[in-house]
């Protein structure tokens, strides 16, 4: 396989395929569905490209191939190369250059040391394409918390030191940026899905609810397979970037809230100490001692929007679905024609379909969402076209399988193709094997959508959709 480039028609083995049975629902005929998939004749989720006809025209390219790191050795990445767990990725938008951002580690999902990359394209004066440059665009916003290691497969230690961090890059108007990171643990796995919070619990759980002991993975046979995230606390820090596209620190490091504490309390019966963190956390000021004209210009600045919108939910309600397999997860939000909202979700406890929710106020909440009838599983991604029409991308559950599918009216998907057909025998790590394009973030530019995602949650990918070529496939 040529690793800068994915053959522009998005080909490559299908490998092993989700073999699930074809989809029906009544809901096909229901005109109040929240959205109605014309499945296409050809459709089959056994087969290559799931069947369906390749969508010409889009162009697909490996952004980030990495090399495989021995950290654990140092408790540190060798470079911003090393590292073959590449996943969580995002884009932002400054000035004339495009931001892709996501999750490094050595290894494994949710790692001890896990980081955060970036890497700066500068987009052409007419917008229609962006250079990408090589390893001098690549950055480190997100330093590691933790000394870098394999994630283990037991949770039975008496000390805390598998941080990882989540880091966001915030574009304000007057052209400051700031990255915002989160400190978050996984430690245990529980036997309800309430307890698998990606933001990170901050209460003990009930001892019944938490397991720690395994050998090779979640006892499964007793419902104990949702990992659990544990909030540590949150850091914010000014940036820069150079004419390379490189971004650096701007100042100094602070600690938003209340710092870590020097233990956790898990459940009624547990607390585990915690590990001092690396530099630059360690050393962070309370947010509070920041100047004042700093705290002033992030409190009140207005930010320049950045990929993907997040749906709205009532607290308490952002996993409910109407017929009650309450394990909503992943996420996208498009407007129809019509302004009406609609949310599109994949629900862990009901894979490979997926749920959707209607609102007509844009800062109201979703009600439960409501099961469809387009087949499809982990997180899509969706948005609009000048012409008001909607596409939508989404995969099999293998993550093997990328499609494409519009509806003009945002209700009534009647067109679909195949996107990508990518099967990468990856290195193996915990939550991580073979796979192809996952978790699909978008942002559109001029006369493009630009869609990123993880390759097997190894490389990271990349893909240019012109808007004209969709805009052509609805009138055909």
């Amino acid at each position: 396989m040529n690793k800068k480039t994915i053959m522009a028609l998005g080909v490559l083995s299908a490998g092993v395929l989700w073999a699930s049975p074809l989809i029906h629902s009544d809901c096909a005929n229901d005109r109040k569905a929240p959205l109605v998939w014309d499945r296409p004749k050809e459709f089959d989720p056994g087969k290559p490209h799931l069947g369906l006809p390749v969508l010409t025209g889009a162009t697909h390219r490996v952004l980030y191939d990495p090399l495989p790191s021995e950290a654990d050795k140092t408790g540190r990445h060798e470079s911003l190369r090393h590292g073959t767990y590449n996943h969580h990725q995002s884009f932002v938008r400054y000035k004339d250059r495009v931001i892709v951002l996501w999750t490094n580690h050595m290894r494994d999902e949710n790692g001890p040391g896990m980081r955060f990359l970036a890497k700066t394209g500068r987009l052409a004066a007419d917008e229609s394409d962006i250079d990408w440059g090589k390893d001098e665009t690549l950055s480190e916003i997100g330093p590691s918390a933790h000394p870098v290691r394999r994630r283990r497969n037991k949770d039975d230690t008496s000390v805390i030191d598998g941080i990882f961090v989540n880091s966001g890059l915030e574009v304000l108007e007057d052209g400051r940026l700031f990255v915002s990171t989160s400190l978050k643990v996984c430690d245990g796995w529980a036997d309800d899905i309430q307890y698998h919070v990606g933001q990170g619990l901050r209460e003990p759980i009930p001892d019944e609810h938490y397991e720690a002991y395994k050998t090779v993975g979640p006892d499964r046979k007793r419902g104990f397979r949702w990992d659990i995230y544990w909030y540590v606390g949150r850091y914010l820090q000014q940036v820069e970037m150079d004419d390379a596209g490189r971004i650096k620190p701007a100042g100094q490091m602070y600690v938003v809230g209340k710092p870590p504490k020097t233990e956790m309390r898990l459940t009624p019966t547990i607390t585990k100490k915690l590990l001092p963190l690396n530099e630059p956390y360690r050393s962070a000021v309370p947010y509070g001692k920041a100047p004042e004209e700093l705290r002033s210009a992030y409190s009140t600045g207005r930010r320049v929007a950045s990929c993907g919108r997040t749906p709205r939910y009532a607290p308490g309600t952002f996993k409910l679905a109407e017929n009650g397999k309450n394990g909503l997860f992943h996420n996208t939000e498009f407007v129809r024609p019509d302004g009406m909202w609609v949310a599109v979700r994949d629900n862990l406890l009901d894979t490979e379909i997926y749920y959707a929710a209607v609102k007509g106020d844009k800062d109201g909440f979703y009600p439960p969402g409501r099961r469809t009838n387009m087949f499809g599983g982990v997180m899509p991604v969706a948005g609009e076209l000048p012409s008001g029409a909607v596409w939508l991308i989404g995969s099999n559950l293998n993550r093997t399988e990328a499609f494409i599918t519009l509806a003009k009216d945002g209700i009534h998907f009647n067109k679909t193709w195949s996107l990508l057909s990518l099967n990468l025998k990856a290195t193996l790590g915990i939550c991580k094997g073979s796979g192809g394009a996952q978790y699909f973030r978008q942002i559109t530019i001029g006369p493009n959508i630009w869609v990123v995602y993880s390759i097997a949650k190894e490389q990271v990918g990349i893909t240019k959709i012109p808007v004209a070529l969709l805009e052509q496939k609805l009138k055909e």
